[in-house]
């Protein structure tokens, strides 16, 4: 028995959620564990390494992505996701500008457990081999273009605005320290850098004093000590002389004592919005007190309409700006950063003399509210404690922050116990907090960083790219090319080297039947039909005693354990006349409108909102549910259980008694078209919307919801406002409203705890009578299935290849789509499930031979029942053309039986779909959500979970090879599918060629804003752009 070296330092149980925290220290090697015990059917384990670098290299991110090529006792690529494949889990990473840490979620402990040696060796005795350099950081290839897993992912962002932003505000604040790294490394560097710099920083960094194993959920402690014992018997013991805290011991940087504003550039064809970030230096991350009440003053300067941003900058006749964010960095002294949208580039150089100026003059008694101070206080409150009821992810950022700074062994307790900050700071007077508003926002000065767009870049960056290659093609001849290509092949060959089979035959399974689903218990009254009661249930006896005779509501309940309730009113669009959808976008204003009082009376705007905030913990209008049945209205309120009450009777203001103000539509019509540059700067975004605009028709909310493709009908707003015509605006919002709001037309979802709930039914009655409706309501109307507003391409899926252009970013997306049938529980369906699973997998063929070849940050396929598609989605693609090409030789190979089907990879499938299915149910408001979505939406029943496991388990490697046969070959030929690609202008003439060789028909659009349209050229005219908008995601491929 090995000894254990492990002292328990901390173990208290969370005042504020039904939490325990536990964390041990090795006092042989300085390794520390923490264990956070909260009840749920995922373990998750976040693995953290302080992380310092004085450079732009990219060391730390590197390493985020060779830790995975193998280890000195498992030297093999993929081993650790394959592996995490059969045990129910996912593996990922993440890389900041002071940490780096590895993720692993599990479908319960025993996965975990299997894993969990195994991953932590991966950590300190990675292989870091040459070859897993080359692929993973950088290459260049035969035909002489930069590559790289790590090349691509930075290559796709490092040109946009934020990012150079950002990093020029951290190399002006923090000269001194690390913090003025880009961690992630600029492409310029990762092109030199070496194999040997990456493992010295590897040996300096990875120390067992420096990892901190944090593990949330249902966990078997003894277990867990004993794995990790026997990990810490083999590590390093401390040294004589401690080893440098990284950030804790360097060089520390001031405040700045003076403001300092500088000017950068970012590439775009569109010059007319910049972004403005402001930057400051704040207070030790370990003055909780002062930290939090910074984070408040934040939210009132940006959150909701009413913040001081909002009311002096952005919700004004001719806006500064179209959006203010305000976000932390918790660095050892916090950074407090205010980012600005959409600034007029005419007016960017004077914007940061106003700012500072409202912020200086609004620091004083008279204008400073206190009230909304001590609201937002509240506020932020409920709303943590919510999120930590929901997910670890609040507690393991605790423990992660406490781990890099914290300034006492046991200083755990002060980060997670309690929420006394918040009991101070709602005591607080108007002098502190002006005390400390003074402090840190105008005593202390900020960096300022302005960026401006630039054409003359734009232009210089495409040039400068394609001399890059050319140069290269000269100086290295077809004999370097060939010799380059010949070395990523030698490379890939050994990365790609099989794994014994000795070693995966080893690895011991886990049972499934041990993993424990989440249940709700879901109840069905007045309209609704689709709830088989359980009348036995008390819950269930409770809900139908208070239901009224005739009651005209579809209400559906999901009974869970919860302090809190949410609920939310779906109604369909189908109701709504086509002409009218598009006024969704002011439409989308209801809850920040003034309301209409009985005596005629209105309460303003800013009250609303006020009110409104501190009653609930989240309030949102949106489209779909879950990422799934996008032609759905969504009006969503979360509310502590004792005031349920509470938020029927805001639902009954905001729905019913609203008024449409020219102010409030004005203002929010405007926002939107101010905000049109940053939409069309973002490459996933503008991919999505360009396969939308195309798929669906006028009659689609989806696209109706689409700013972009609605810049005209937006800007007809604002000129009818300003020629005096908003009466014609207003009726035709009353229209809409109208044309919705109708009691046969709404479903009400209710996810709560039934026994906390007075009078969960008969409280809508106000609802109901503020509807005035009054005519007899017998039936709900149909679900609105987004597949009866195909468009003629969205039926047919084939022979169009839909490009975009725009310069927002150097990366590639692309979307190819095939018909699949219109079956949420057909054989077939569930086989496709699994098919797509098993190309898709970590370490599987597309992650192998896209991804790890260094084409694409990202390669997957998934299947959209509801509108009977199958897409194959490439992502930050560095070759869009070859990404395609390998995806097709893959499928190919299956079809033509040349690629056997691996039976290993095949159950690795099976274990990852189990695995997406218990993530999408970790906690009571996702399970009941899922559940209204398997049961009421998608009419494929409450017991669907289990079913899907059963059916997996039956699917034969010939049942894969009939699958790829009859639905994955036709997303590669150009007779049976339809590409939407998004690229860079330089790229265009490559893309276009390339597919149009392919058999399709292309149509060209460029993202343009100043003129409010899009330039065509190509086979065929189509008049697009447009984004989406939901409000959650669900993985639909389950």
């Amino acid at each position: 028995m090995v000894k254990s070296f492990f002292k328990l330092e901390s173990n208290f149980k969370v005042e504020y959620a039904p939490a325990t925290f536990k964390k041990w220290r090795s006092s042989r090697t300085g390794l520390q564990l923490t264990l956070i015990e909260q009840e749920s059917p995922m373990v998750n384990g976040y693995f953290a390494v302080g992380t310092e670098i004085l450079n732009d290299s990219g060391c730390p991110h590197t390493l985020e992505h060779l830790v995975f090529m193998g280890s000195k006792k498992y030297p093999y690529k993929g081993l650790l996701d394959i592996l995490g494949n059969l045990a129910f889990s996912s593996t990922n990473a993440w890389t900041g500008t002071d940490q780096t840490v590895y993720t692993l979620s599990s479908a319960g402990w025993e996965g975990f457990k299997s894993l969990l040696a195994i991953y932590l060796d991966h950590l300190v005795h990675p292989t870091i081999a040459d070859e897993a350099c080359l692929t993973e950081v950088h290459h260049i290839d035969g035909e002489a273009k930069d590559k790289g897993v790590v090349y691509s992912e930075m290559q796709g962002i490092e040109n946009q605005s934020w990012f150079i932003g950002a990093l020029e505000a951290q190399r002006t604040l923090y000269k001194n320290s690390g913090y003025k790294s880009e961690t992630g490394g600029l492409t310029e560097n990762l092109r030199s850098l070496k194999s040997d710099t990456i493992r010295k920083y590897h040996a300096d960094n990875y120390r067992p004093e420096n990892l901190n194993i944090i593990i949330t959920g249902s966990v078997d402690e003894e277990s867990l000590l004993q794995i990790m014992t026997e990990f810490d018997s083999e590590l390093l013991e401390l040294p004589t002389i401690p080893n440098k805290r990284p950030f804790v011991d360097s060089a520390q940087d001031s405040p700045l004592t003076e403001t300092v504003i500088k000017t950068v550039e970012f590439p775009d064809k569109d010059e007319s919005s910049s972004e403005v970030l402001f930057s400051w230096i704040g207070p030790n991350v370990n003055d909780f007190i002062v930290d939090q009440a910074l984070s408040i003053l934040g939210s009132y300067f940006t959150s909701s309409s009413v913040s001081l941003f909002s009311k002096k900058i952005i919700e004004i006749e001719n806006p500064l700006s179209s959006s203010a964010d305000f976000y932390t960095d918790d660095y050892i002294r916090t950074g407090l950063n205010f980012l600005f949208s959409n600034v007029p580039t005419e007016k960017a150089d004077s914007f940061p003399e106003k700012i500072l100026e409202l912020i200086e003059s609004h620091c004083n008694e008279k204008d400073l509210d206190l009230k909304r101070l001590r609201d937002l206080v509240e506020q932020t409150k409920w709303k943590f404690i919510f999120d930590t009821e929901k997910s670890s992810e609040s507690f393991s950022s605790l423990a992660i922050t406490n781990f890099l700074y914290g300034e006492k062994e046991n200083s755990l307790e002060l980060f997670a116990k309690d929420l006394t900050e918040f009991d101070t700071l709602i005591k607080w007077d108007i002098h502190q907090w002006i005390q400390v508003y003074k402090k840190y926002l105008i005593v202390n000065k900020p960096c300022i960083v302005i960026s401006k767009p630039s054409n003359k870049l734009n232009t210089k960056l495409k040039e400068d790219g394609k001399k890059l290659i050319d140069d290269r093609k000269k100086e290295l001849g077809e004999e370097g090319l060939k010799k380059l290509a010949d070395n990523l092949k030698q490379a890939q060959e050994k990365n790609d080297a099989p794994i014994p089979k000795s070693v995966i035959e080893g690895f011991k399974k886990p049972d499934p039947s041990n993993i424990h689903f989440i249940k709700t218990h879901a109840i069905g009254t007045g309209l609704n039909k689709d709830i088989d009661n359980d009348l036995s249930n008390e819950a269930t006896k409770k809900v139908l005693e208070d239901t009224p005779t005739d009651f005209p509501l579809y209400v559906n309940i999901q009974d869970i354990e919860s302090n809190f309730v949410t609920i939310h009113l779906l109604f369909s669009s189908f109701e709504i006349d086509e002409e009218l959808l598009p006024f969704i976008h002011p439409f989308k204003t209801l809850f920040s409108l003034p309301v209409e009082n009985d005596d005629g009376t209105l309460t303003s705007y800013e009250d609303v909102v006020k009110q409104l905030k501190r009653d609930t913990v989240q309030s949102a209008i949106s489209t779909g549910f879950l990422g799934c049945f996008d032609e759905f209205i969504n009006f969503k309120l979360t509310v502590k259980s004792e005031n349920y009450d509470k938020a029927i009777q805001w639902l009954t203001k905001l729905l019913f008694k609203t008024k449409f103000t020219k102010e409030r539509v004005s203002v929010a019509i405007e926002k939107l078209v101010n905000s049109l540059p940053d939409s069309k700067r973002d490459g996933p975004t503008m991919q999505q919307s360009l396969a939308n605009n195309h798929i669906f028709t006028d009659r689609s909310l989806t696209k109706a919801s689409d700013q972009v493709s609605n810049e005209d009908f937006l800007r007809g707003l604002m000129s009818k406002i300003e020629d005096g015509k908003y009466d014609e605006i207003e009726k035709k919002l009353e229209v809409f409203r109208k044309q919705l709001l109708k009691l046969n037309n709404l479903r009400v979802l209710i996810i709560g705890d039934v026994n906390k709930l007075d009078m969960p039914v008969s409280s809508w009655n106000k609802f109901i009578k503020a509807s005035k409706q009054t005519s007899k309501v017998d039936a709900v109307t149909e679900i609105p299935q987004s597949s009866k507003v195909l468009s003629e391409i969205g039926e047919a899926k084939s022979e169009k290849a839909f490009i975009l252009t725009t310069p927002g970013s150097e990366s590639s997306y692309m979307g190819v789509t095939t018909k699949i049938p219109f079956e949420f529980t057909s054989s077939d369906s569930f086989r496709i499930t699994l098919a797509a699973e098993y190309l898709q997998c970590v370490e599987g063929p597309f992650w192998r031979g896209i991804r790890g070849t260094g084409l694409a940050y990202g390669a997957s396929i998934y299947k959209e029942v509801e509108i009977g598609q199958l897409s194959f989605y490439i992502y930050r693609g560095a070759d869009i053309e070859k990404s395609y090409e390998v995806g097709k030789e893959i499928v190919e190979g299956f079809i033509s039986g040349k690629t056997p089907i691996d039976e290993k990879m095949l159950q690795g499938a099976i274990s990852s779909v189990v695995f997406n299915l218990t993530n999408s149910q970790s906690n009571y408001f996702q399970s009941a959500g899922r559940n209204f979505l398997d049961d009421v939406l998608m009419k494929r029943g409450p017991n669907y979970s289990h079913r899907l496991l059963k059916e997996l388990s039956q699917i034969t490697a010939e049942d894969l090879v009939y699958i790829f046969k009859k639905y994955f070959g036709p997303l590669f030929n150009s007779s049976s599918s339809s590409c939407y690609i998004v690229c860079h202008p330089s790229k265009l003439d490559s893309v276009e060629k390339y597919f149009a060789g392919l058999g399709y028909k292309t149509s060209v659009e460029h993202a343009t804003v100043t003129e409010g349209e899009v330039l065509e050229d190509g086979s065929e005219e189509e008049d697009t752009e447009f984004d989406s908008d939901e409000e959650e995601t669900d993985d639909e491929n389950l």
